[in-house]
């Protein structure tokens, strides 16, 4: 997992979404995805899941790095999460608050909070790759598959995909 967040990293500077763009872009894309896995779950798209538990991860990552925060590497937790036997709409629902307060976090000034909920929101992705019996690895190295040889332009501090354009 290391690797893939190391890589997803240099992929967001090569593409100038650290320096070029705004957390706030990033926040109303990582809403974008999250309304995608929203979406996806209602539906019971099991492939809309898969991907969009990866590109919310993906947005998180490059939110992270836009945020400055060092060393947040650590993703034993992931590997280690039981089970999860709950309702799949309280987590969305819990996932939701995170993401909220993730962005706010930082906006205090608030590294260890926006630590704390990065990993709640982590959490809730991992919920639903499990509800789903996907493996949430696989749904982050299928994200980097997509992404990584994309080509796009930046357009007001957005990073537009080519085919979009």
């Amino acid at each position: 997992m290391k690797a893939l967040i190391k890589n997803i990293e240099q992929w967001a500077e090569d593409h100038n979404l650290i320096e070029g763009s705004t957390p706030q872009k990033q926040f109303i894309k990582l809403m974008e995805e999250f309304g995608e896995l929203c979406s996806g779950i209602s539906k019971n798209k099991i492939d809309v899941v898969k991907d969009s538990i990866g590109d919310c991860f993906v947005a998180m990552v490059i939110l992270v790095k836009q945020f400055k925060v060092v060393d947040f590497l650590y993703t034993g937790y992931i590997e280690h999460y039981p089970q999860f036997n709950g309702k799949i709409e309280e987590s969305l629902i819990d996932t939701s608050a995170s993401i909220h307060s993730f962005f706010y976090a930082q906006q205090a000034n608030e590294p260890n909070n926006v630590m704390k909920f990065f990993s709640f929101i982590v959490l809730g992705l991992v919920e639903a790759a499990d509800y789903f019996e996907l493996d949430f690895y696989e749904c982050v190295q299928s994200a980097w598959e997509e992404i990584k040889e994309r080509k796009g332009k930046m357009i007001d501090g957005v990073f537009v995909k080519e085919g979009d354009l």
